[in-house]
């Protein structure tokens, strides 16, 4: 596809292309601007081309004020930009709303088009300009305003740090007084100063407040979390009570071995009996032998635990829990929060400056539940989303999501080896829900797995040794996933 123009054209070049479009084979978008697309309709063109145009019919402009922080169109389809006067033009699905101001800054970014140099406004210079005062439905007016200023630099900070930011701040003061802006340069000092918790601000945006407050949150799981205790709360999880007359012993002793088997820490299920229930440590495996019975210490432990009734003590818990079940580990810095970024596959999980702000929301949302089972689901996927641990998080978040389930006497859930791939595959669908692809988020892999473990784990005989591994072997709990399906009898 090309686009053609007279602008700069010789004088036989406007009737020619006035020709060509009147036999059909050119199409015109503008006064003096034509396509040979005569297939996309004009409006996907413009929006395809749309730098070449603004360099065609304001040269030199740049994309300024909402426009260069928002990297596109408004919803009404405006683009906004600086230029060497004030107009408006309509082009087919999209409207130059061009304001007079300052020509390109050194610091703003070249686009360069066939039809010469068109500039974005920099990151700096954008936020001075969003920061200036502007009229109209906030949807159509030039800027974006505090609010969204303030979640931009909350970003730059939670990914960058302080050094970051304060580098914005130094190039915004430097390029305020060419383009008339030195009030909003202290208006962005100010804010700026407040995230680092240098000075005092009001702020507006509630990422920018937590920031300022010390706890600043993943604001996407956030969404995530609550979105999936909406759905819960119509299709609930169905966990059966706990059975009676098991052995509180070998019921903990198979949740302690399939929970590090999940995470790695592969035994012989006669190798874990020693450790666990004989109190044995396996040559050459001493760290191992230490996570399944930190695990399973902390399982009987709980026994006498209440679920949290608050974030502080929904956190203190789980360092406590942390702590147990890796304790021999001393490199992975058991019961204390991570310090570096950590992840599963494609699964990034939440960044350490942002650790105990989002689990203080994610609380928020457990706690919005009275139905036991929900809560329940939510305490797993918060914590296993969160990741706040260098080690033991899946161990850490099935605690606390068996917790939820054993102060309702509901039976605590047991996942299997055989099951291990479901189990991570569930958690997975969960945390990549598209959030353009309704019903969000996508549960219905996460509930299948949690009411077919709840049936295992309700199913499963631990009234004694004999019984449970007879179950065990019929059920085919033990076998790898690509050996075996988990099947009840």
């Amino acid at each position: 596809m090309a686009l053609l123009t007279t602008k700069g054209a010789d004088h036989a070049t406007r009737p020619r292309l006035a020709r060509q479009q009147r036999v059909g084979r050119l199409r015109r978008l503008h006064e003096g601007i034509y396509t040979d697309d005569l297939v996309s309709p004009p409006e996907a063109i413009v929006r395809r081309e749309v730098l070449s145009l603004v360099a065609i019919l304001v040269p030199d402009a740049v994309v300024s004020h909402r426009s260069a922080l928002e990297s596109g169109f408004s919803s009404a389809g405006d683009l906004f930009l600086t230029g060497p006067y004030r107009r408006r033009l309509a082009l087919p699905g999209v409207t130059l709303r061009i304001g007079k101001g300052t020509a390109p800054l050194a610091s703003d970014i070249r686009l360069n088009t066939p039809f010469g140099p068109t500039y974005r406004a920099s990151e700096p210079r954008a936020f001075l300009e969003n920061l200036s005062t502007s009229r109209g439905a906030p949807g159509s007016r030039r800027t974006l305003g505090q609010a969204a200023v303030e979640a931009r630099l909350e970003r730059i900070v939670a990914i960058g740090g302080a050094d970051a930011l304060n580098r914005v701040r130094d190039d915004a003061r430097r390029i305020a007084a060419g383009l008339s802006l030195e009030r909003e340069a202290s208006r962005l000092d100010a804010i700026i100063g407040a995230l680092l918790g240098t000075r005092a601000a009001a702020l507006e945006h509630p990422l920018g407040r937590a920031r300022a407050h010390g706890a600043p949150y993943d604001a996407t799981r956030v969404d995530l979390f609550q979105g999936l205790a909406t759905r819960l709360t119509t299709t609930p999880p169905v966990i059966p009570v706990a059975r009676t007359g098991d052995d509180p012993r070998l019921v903990a002793f198979v949740e302690s071995y399939f929970s590090n088997y999940i995470e790695g820490t592969e035994f012989e299920i006669d190798e874990a009996r020693e450790v666990v229930l004989e109190n044995r440590t396996i040559a050459y495996r001493e760290d191992d032998s230490h996570d399944i019975r930190g695990t399973f210490d902390a399982i009987m432990d709980s026994g006498a635990l209440a679920f949290p009734t608050s974030a502080a003590e929904f956190k203190a818990q789980l360092v406590a829990w942390n702590r147990q079940v890796i304790f021999a580990r001393a490199s992975k810095a058991p019961g204390e929060w991570k310090q570096k970024a950590n992840r599963f596959g494609d699964t990034y999980f939440v960044a350490p400056e942002l650790v105990q702000g989002t689990l203080d929301k994610g609380y928020e949302v457990i706690a919005s539940t009275s139905d036991p089972a929900v809560r329940a689901a939510l305490a797993l996927f918060v914590v296993a989303e969160v990741h706040p641990f260098s080690d033991g998080n899946g161990r850490t978040a099935r605690l606390m999501m068996n917790l939820a389930l054993s102060t309702a006497k509901l039976v605590r859930l047991i996942i299997p080896t055989v099951y291990r791939d479901d189990y991570f595959s569930a958690l997975h669908a969960l945390s990549h829900s598209p959030t353009d692809e309704p019903p969000f988020p996508r549960i219905e892999p996460y509930l299948v797995m949690l009411n077919r473990a709840a049936m295992f784990s309700q199913w499963l005989d631990c009234s004694s040794e004999a019984r449970m591994l007879s179950a065990l072997e019929a059920s085919q709990a033990l076998k790898h996933p690509t050996q075996g399906k988990l099947t009840l009898s």
